[in-house]
């Protein structure tokens, strides 16, 4: 088959640039021609990147008035959009018509990454409303995921798929010396609980939450550091380093170089180091899509700390913690998030102080996060999706 990812471009080092990337790899190692339409990445004219055809972004957000086009000059059989897919309402109607081609159909097979249950037990309202003009065929990238799409009538056996997101597992590996690499990062302290997020909204990511019980548990720890891989003042989001100096922990914060974070300078191998260097990741968000982080650092032999919702649950269940807490209305969603108790964070974090460097459970988080490394992600859902949608078109 012909292939276009709808996505940011593989070549941007974000969450779902990366994903975009693993997937072209795994595509065309099973044989597969494959093209991206990159909403973002890539401006003014199509390039060839590492022996793929990378289509521009058009003139609106998200490519909505390109992936229909793209598809059409690629000559595609089918477009896979990885990214929140309520975005391409705009492009539904087009993504219907061509699919509908009795001649030469075109066909939508869309990640529904959702982070939230709404009140008939779906994913957000606005992922269902697109579903259904578009009449994709949704791919669900969790369980949690694949049990909303199950409760509005999709079959997982017959009208639906589950591929989850994957990891490099070779890049991503345990730390031979995680003090070695905390000395090389600058980062202090003899406990360090580090968060990687992006900063681009007020909520979602719990910064307040964790900022508050970070200062509660600094006071009873005098050798605990809280590690920030983000932009602390990106646009949209809190400013931290105000939030951290108004708690007074800003002397107990350690911040990524920003620039190098904006400009894309920093390679897996450097995040790699950066999971490493900690002692356990804390991602207490009102909910994830999926949570690459949450596997990124178990792959890397570090606990986690997550949000009991979403798919949080499920990635950080058996080798991590997970934090309590109560619902959260989120409008646009038309949905319910979850927001982390402070409470709970800091007795999780507590948890994770107490067995510090514990290699049981390092062992544990790392054969987790195998499960989702791209070798296997690819052999056990990717080709048997494939097959189905070689058989369908």
């Amino acid at each position: 088959m012909k292939i276009l990812i709808h996505s940011n471009g593989p070549h941007v080092p974000s969450g779902y640039g990366k994903q975009a990337r693993h997937a072209g790899k795994v595509l065309r190692e099973l044989g597969h021609q494959v093209a991206y339409s990159c909403f973002s990445g890539l401006g003014g004219q199509p390039i060839r990147w590492d022996g793929y055809t990378l289509f521009p972004s058009g003139a609106l957000q998200f490519g909505v008035d390109m992936i229909v086009p793209h598809a059409i000059a690629f000559e595609a059989d089918l477009i896979i959009p990885i990214m929140d897919f309520f975005k391409l309402e705009p492009a539904a109607g087009q993504l219907r018509q061509v699919a509908d081609d009795d001649d030469d159909p075109i066909r939508t097979a869309g990640m529904i990454i959702t982070d939230c249950l709404a009140e008939n037990g779906g994913p957000s309202m606005p992922d269902q409303r697109v579903l259904a003009k578009s009449g994709a065929y949704p791919i669900a990238v969790s369980d949690f995921g694949a049990r909303r799409l199950e409760a509005i009538g999709y079959d997982r056996a017959e009208t639906m798929s589950y591929i989850p997101h994957c990891v490099d597992t070779d890049v991503y590996v345990p730390p031979a010396d995680r003090q070695a690499l905390r000395d090389e990062l600058g980062t202090p302290g003899d406990f360090v609980i580090g968060i990687m997020a992006a900063n681009r909204d007020l909520v979602r990511k719990g910064f307040p939450e964790q900022f508050a019980a970070f200062a509660r548990f600094a006071r009873r720890h005098k050798d605990a550091r809280l590690a920030l891989f983000t932009v602390p003042d990106g646009p949209g989001g809190v400013n931290l380093a105000e939030m951290a100096s108004d708690l007074g922990i800003l002397d107990r914060v350690v911040f990524m170089p920003a620039y190098e974070q904006i400009a894309g300078m920093l390679p897996e191998e450097f995040m790699a180091k950066w999971y490493g260097s900690i002692d356990v990741l804390s991602l207490c968000s009102y909910g994830e899509g999926f949570g690459v982080p949450l596997i990124e650092a178990q792959a890397c032999g570090t606990p986690v700390v997550a949000t009991d919702c979403s798919a949080m649950t499920e990635l950080a269940d058996s080798a991590g913690w997970l934090v309590a807490g109560r619902r959260f209305w989120n409008p646009q969603h038309r949905a319910w998030w979850f927001r982390p108790d402070e409470n709970e964070i800091v007795k999780a974090w507590e948890a994770a102080y107490q067995i510090g460097g514990d290699p049981a459970r390092a062992g544990r988080a790392r054969d987790l996060a195998l499960n989702y490394s791209v070798g296997h992600v690819r052999d056990k859902h990717w080709r048997p999706f494939l097959e189905r949608m070689e058989k369908d078109l």
